[in-house]
């Protein structure tokens, strides 16, 4: 297993190694929990593509306690269920199981994890007083949901980068119906930096998500996967403007009546490689508006020439198109 001072590391969006931003984020944590001492330390695991060994589990002295985040969905045999841990942090184990958490997190950040699709093992550092048993049964009444359209679906919050999709277009009674029982809530962001997710003020009882949010939810997927692509082709993290692009992108090609996952992907891969505005250009406005229902966007898109794509890639055509105050 590659550590983050092999060739395999990958330089972080702000321009420090992954060591660095293992370390600072591994600050980050010891100085909230040395600072709340009566708060329980849980990590979120999501074992879905891979789980953690049993040495990154418990350790090489005893095992940690841990607790199930009961899911009853077909496409969630036990194996793939979520599962939290506590970690006690007065002792050595649970220091070092702390470390090996946050490595692991950076570690699978790297572009060429996330590209591979070998999923997020690590969903967080959980701060609350509630018991481990608590926490999971909280976790496992809001996993599944139903969206707008009467379709059970699991919302992913254990997974930081769907996190990081799905808090910000949570109202403040949502986000702290999410949280529950837990005060803080600790992660990598889209950009893999250290995130904290807090809310103090009243909670739903349930999220209780409107149509509109679930339109959003249901884009995360390929938003996410375009990001990873475009990760792997920048040999680093997304940046913040990254998000916003691939977000905006990717409710533009549903306007546009995209439907194919590819298309989707590819949109919005589009965005991000070559401008944020790129379907405003004449020719991509031609190939879009010339589609039939059975066409794909990827094969009219093909029709661009690498000049169109230079082009494109230039600006300078948006800045033609559009006044200063709309940039």
């Amino acid at each position: 297993m590659d550590h983050p001072n092999t060739p395999g590391a990958v330089q972080e969006a702000d321009g420090g190694s992954e060591e660095e931003v293992v370390n600072a984020t591994l600050d980050v944590l010891r100085t909230y929990f040395s600072k709340n001492p009566e708060m329980h330390c849980f990590l979120a695991v999501d074992p879905a593509q891979r789980d953690l060994t049993d040495e990154e589990r418990s350790g090489p002295d005893a095992a940690a306690s841990r607790a199930v985040v009961e899911i009853d969905h077909d496409g969630f045999p036990e194996a793939h269920q979520p599962y939290l841990i506590e970690l006690d942090l007065a002792t050595p184990t649970g220091m070092t199981l702390l470390k090996e958490s946050v490595r692991l997190a950076h570690e699978d950040r790297r572009p060429e994890s996330m590209a591979a699709g070998l999923g997020q093992r690590i969903g967080g550092w959980l701060a609350s007083s509630a018991s481990l048993a608590e926490v999971a049964a909280h976790w496992s009444g809001h996993a599944l949901q139903y969206d707008d359209q009467g379709h059970a679906c699991v919302l992913r919050f254990y997974d930081a980068r769907a996190l990081s999709l799905i808090w910000p277009m949570l109202s403040g009674r949502q986000q702290q119906a999410l949280l529950g029982p837990v005060k803080v809530w600790h992660a990598l962001d889209a950009s893999a930096r250290p995130r904290v997710y807090s809310q103090t003020g009243e909670s739903n009882r349930e999220l209780a998500l409107t149509a509109a949010q679930w339109q959003q939810i249901h884009r995360h997927g390929p938003i996410n996967r375009a990001l990873a692509l475009h990760a792997v082709a920048k040999g680093r993290q997304p940046k913040p403007s990254d998000i916003e692009t691939a977000v905006a992108a990717a409710e533009r090609a549903e306007r546009y009546g995209l439907a194919d996952r590819n298309d989707h992907i590819a949109f919005i891969g589009h965005a991000l490689a070559w401008h944020p505005q790129f379907d405003l250009y004449p020719k991509v406005l031609s190939v879009l508006g010339n589609m039939a229902p059975d066409d794909f966007y990827t094969a009219g898109i093909s029709e661009l020439t690498q000049a169109d794509i230079a082009d494109i890639r230039s600006g300078a055509w948006y800045d033609r198109l559009t006044p200063p105050t709309l940039r």
